[in-house]
């Protein structure tokens, strides 16, 4: 008879499937039962590995049919090691006690790689011929692992990779088991307007990205808890709060011109001051704070751990088991940084004495500081969606402004062009300043920023969202339910199918959309529906400023040696776009 303890520990170490959150074995009683009274187990001598390969197998079968195959599992990933690596454990233990070192190595290891290969192979073989998306066409291995996507973001170019697949395989690509890529504007409805049954929950990256359990307003996983945080950001973008910004905009243009006056005709590298100049005007806006970066011409430390944060995502290919285990155990040094330094920061804003300061934290802080906070009802949500100011608006206008910068120095026209429209606005409201009323009636500003994200969008795959039970049904193709799907942008916005020439640079395409654009609808760089983004207009506003401003005052050239390669070459997909170095030299203007 096994004796009590090795028991207990044989017991433990097949419920290998209780899961943290539901605590529901993966093998039945009964058949644990069963197998613990098998006569092969009493006595060394009588120990047959036939028959617990056998059970190992069943066992690996049942924990793929009742449990894996069920649900999203990515955030559980550290709970399912440790449990299999417990039961391998107590196994070995077990083996060695009753059969000696070599013996039990080499039976607890066989019995256990009959588990694991019997695991995988219903696992694989599910995902090939029975899995509801088998009808949809994708690469062999994506259909198998999700593992094909650290593979296509190995160059670090996933939304070219993926670009690729969906002109190789048609409209609707299985990227992965359980995923579904499409470019189809009713997809966009489907997914993303507010009557949809699409959610972020389980979906997959929404459901690692948080700041010890609370997520930001791009990360929350349910529109009941994303409706009353949405309602707070909106007061920072309102009409009247847009105004308070406005000024300190213009402040952050003028800290750039001094420095491009500074640089004396000598190249700059345009895409590094492309995200110089948002981070610095997000300190300013977001937390009245001066960061000064424009100033130093490099990255501020908290800059510097942001983009070293998200480079993360975009080499694991949105791999999310791996980010949930270094998440769980803390191993993520770089995002606890940040987190750190953004703690630091989001304290010292709410601990100044003037909180009427019209910044974007005055409104975090009004709520949860109110009798009934609406959205802001702990420290966490603040920290949280702090972060979120600086990672939102940093990134997202750091890249497009540095495709602008690109774009109007290889297609020197426009800027001429531009230059001879915002000059008649020219001190109009203001004596010697823009102001974003008086360029925001320029057409050609709108269109040269708008032909920007549309040629090189910035979230260039967009979020997933995983369907609702009933499915959905896109262009006459049915998704399951449960499957995560996505409208990715930056192939959308260089199809054939809504574009005409979508890879060339034309920004008359938008004074002229009949001529140029197939479907509107097909336009989604801010995104669409409940979730689109909440600082589009404040994005605008620093686009067109910043952008009038430098036209006004200078004209630009590429850079002796620059070819313009490197800016797209070395470009980097980590969850939003972020472009490569791009060398230009600045002239300045004749009055």
């Amino acid at each position: 008879m096994l004796n009590g303890r090795f028991k207990h520990i044989l017991q433990c170490s097949f419920l290998v499937g209780s899961h943290q959150a539901t605590n529901r074995p993966l093998v039945s009683p009964i058949i644990m039962d069963l197998l613990l009274r098998h006569p092969f187990f009493p006595t060394p001598n009588d120990f047959d590995l036939v028959l617990p390969c056998l059970f190992a197998s069943a066992t690996g079968f049942l924990t793929h049919v009742t449990y894996f195959i069920r649900g999203f599992h990515d955030t559980s990933a550290l709970g399912i090691f440790l449990v299999h690596f417990a039961t391998y454990l107590a196994l070995t233990v077990y083996s060695i006690t009753h059969l000696g070192i070599s013996s039990g190595l080499l039976t607890s290891a066989a019995i256990f790689l009959s588990y694991l290969t019997t695991l995988f192979a219903s696992i694989i073989t599910y995902r090939l011929f029975f899995h509801p998306l088998r009808h949809i066409p994708g690469p062999f291995i994506a259909k198998i692992t999700k593992l094909y996507g650290p593979y296509t973001a190995r160059n670090g170019q996933m939304h070219l990779e993926q670009t690729k697949l969906l002109k190789k395989y048609g409209k609707f690509v299985r990227i992965a088991p359980n995923e579904v890529f499409m470019l189809s504007v009713e997809g966009i409805q489907k997914i993303h307007l507010r009557d949809s049954g699409c959610r972020k929950l389980n979906a997959g990256i929404y459901d690692v990205i948080h700041f010890k359990g609370a997520y930001n307003l791009n990360s929350i996983l349910t529109r009941e808890e994303h409706g009353p945080r949405r309602k707070i950001w909106e007061r920072a973008f309102t009409t009247k709060a847009l105004a308070i910004h406005e000024p300190k905009t213009r402040e952050v243009c003028h800290t750039w011109l001094d420095k491009v006056a500074s640089f004396n005709g000598a190249p700059i590298n345009t895409s590094l001051f492309s995200l110089l100049i948002p981070f610095d005007h997000m300190g300013k806006v977001g937390f009245s704070h001066e960061f000064r970066s424009i100033q130093a011409g490099e990255e501020n430390k908290m800059l510097h751990l942001l983009e070293s944060m998200f480079g993360q995502f975009g080499r694991t290919g949105e791999l999310c088991w791996p980010l949930s285990i270094a998440k769980d155990l803390n191993l993520g040094k770089e995002a606890a940084e940040f987190d750190q330094l953004t703690i630091e920061m989001a304290d010292r804003r709410a601990a100044a004495e003037d909180n009427n300061k019209g910044d974007i934290l005055q409104h975090f802080l009004e709520d949860m500081r109110s009798e009934k906070p609406i959205a802001f009802t702990n420290k966490n949500i603040f920290y949280s969606d702090s972060a979120l100011v600086l990672i939102g608006a940093t990134d997202t206008i750091g890249v497009v402004l540095s495709y602008l910068f690109y774009h109007l120095a290889k297609h020197h026209v426009y800027q001429d062009l531009l230059h001879s429209e915002i000059k008649r606005v020219y001190g109009q409201t203001i004596p010697e300043e823009f102001t974003n009323h008086d360029i925001s009636k320029i057409p050609l500003l709108d269109a040269l920023i708008n032909e920007t994200m549309r040629v090189d969008n910035p979230v260039a795959n967009n979020g997933p969202r995983l369907t609702p039970p009933e499915g959905i049904t896109v262009d006459g193709i049915h998704i399951p339910g449960g499957v995560a799907v996505r409208v990715p942008g930056y192939a959308l916005h260089r199809s054939e199918e809504f574009y005409v020439a979508p890879h060339e640079f034309k920004p008359e395409r938008w004074l002229d959309q009949r001529k140029y654009v197939k479907n509107p609808e097909a336009f989604m760089p801010w995104l669409v529906g409940p979730n689109n983004c909440v600082g589009k207009r404040m994005g605008m506003n620093v686009l067109r400023l910043v952008l009038a401003y430098t036209v006004y005052h200078y004209t630009w050239d590429f850079a002796p040696g620059e070819d313009g390669e490197r800016i797209y070459s070395e470009s980097r997909d980590n969850l939003i776009l972020k472009a490569g170095p791009f060398n230009a030299v600045f002239t300045p203007r004749v009055p």
